[in-house]
């Protein structure tokens, strides 16, 4: 008996008003992750034309409001081109870890800082799959320990915005630069950022320049009560060398019509000029104060025209749960959004590949 596999897209067309298509999302379901409760945090680039994820944390027993405690993760997980599963690397990553930045470059996922049960981390390490097993390269150790910050890749270098040193640290305001062809100059540190201290904001390349969206802050009330304060201002960061050492401007663009703290740690370039935008933490969302009946991830849709500096609605997904904390990868031609907190406390297993049509 011959069995036909059928693959299923689920499209998002909404029309103008002078009836014109104003955005199509072709949302493609793909293998789910090994670990059956999902992670949040993990890091994930490609190598070899597959998948590499790496790390994350989850609650496997129970809720965290019900006294349950993070697990976190040193496991590999691979899911090679036109496999229908994910597989695990014989060797696993040097400590469990998650909530830093995940960067592609040169057939590698370079894991970047993140945190662990105890701390943040400095640790910077190279990730290859050899078809059988992964190699592992150091790169220059981060100056301090750095987790939830932004980051992104340019010209050969590595931009990370923001984070905090330590679980109970405040958000950082500063920026590190690595050289990838300079590795013996080492992180530079830069001081040019105009915006608050954030943590968690999502970052974006577009024809070469770093774009920052969001993130948020600890803000603090008339009654000296804190709160999550969501952040909506947008940078574009253009990054040069000046004599042999990493240059950044800023430049203030139009702010976002919401916050999207925590998303995906890479934005999507949808049709290579459309940045788009699912899943985060709104302020909305930030400020539900009963996790067991917390509504779940904020499920808007919004796009970012860079060459007009112009936001879009895009209505609202109701197929796939959005989510935070999580990677998001180009992987053959989709925009794949692996695992991530749908949520408090709550993962899911489930990955889902986008593009723009």
């Amino acid at each position: 008996m011959k069995i036909v596999h059928l693959t299923f897209w689920i499209l998002v067309m909404l029309v103008t008003k002078n009836g014109m298509f104003q955005m199509a999302i072709q949302w493609e379901p793909l293998p789910k992750l090994p670990d059956p409760k999902g992670r949040a945090g993990m890091f994930a680039g490609v190598s070899d034309e597959a998948i590499v994820a790496v790390g994350g944390a989850n609650f496997p027993d129970t809720l965290p409001w019900e006294g349950g405690k993070k697990k976190w993760y040193d496991d590999i997980f691979v899911l090679e081109k036109g496999k229908k599963g994910w597989k695990t690397a014989k060797h696993t990553f040097p400590g469990a870890c998650g909530y830093g930045v995940s960067i592609t470059y040169k057939n590698q996922l370079i894991v970047i800082g993140g945190s662990n049960a105890k701390e943040h981390l400095t640790q910077v390490v190279g990730v290859e799959w050899k078809g059988g097993d992964v190699m592992l390269t150091k790169y220059p150790a981060l100056p301090y320990p750095l987790a939830q910050m932004g980051g992104f890749l340019t010209d050969n270098m590595i931009v990370l915005i923001g984070g905090n040193r330590s679980p109970t640290a405040p958000p950082m305001h500063t920026c590190l630069v690595l050289d990838l062809k300079n590795l013996k100059a080492g992180w530079q540190q830069n001081d040019t950022f105009p915006g608050v201290a954030r943590v968690f904001p999502v970052c974006g390349v577009y024809h070469g320049d770093g774009y920052l969206f969001s993130g948020e802050t600890q803000g603090i009330n008339t009654k000296g009560n804190k709160y999550r304060d969501i952040l909506l201002d947008v940078y574009r960061i253009r990054v040069k060398r000046l004599e042999g050492m990493p240059f950044l401007t800023w430049e203030k663009l139009a702010p976002m019509p919401r916050g999207m703290s925590a998303g995906g740690g890479t934005v999507p370039l949808l049709n290579g000029n459309q940045f788009f935008f699912w899943g985060g933490v709104d302020a909305v969302t930030a400020g539900w104060k009963t996790p067991a009946k917390h509504p779940g991830i904020i499920r808007s849709m919004l796009i970012y025209k860079p060459e007009t500096d112009e936001w879009e609605y895009l209505g609202e997904e109701r197929t796939y749960e959005s989510r935070v904390t999580l990677p998001v990868v180009y992987w053959q031609g989709l925009w794949v959004y692996i695992s991530g907190e749908t949520f408090p406390g709550v993962r899911t297993p489930s990955i889902i590949g986008i593009k723009g049509i």
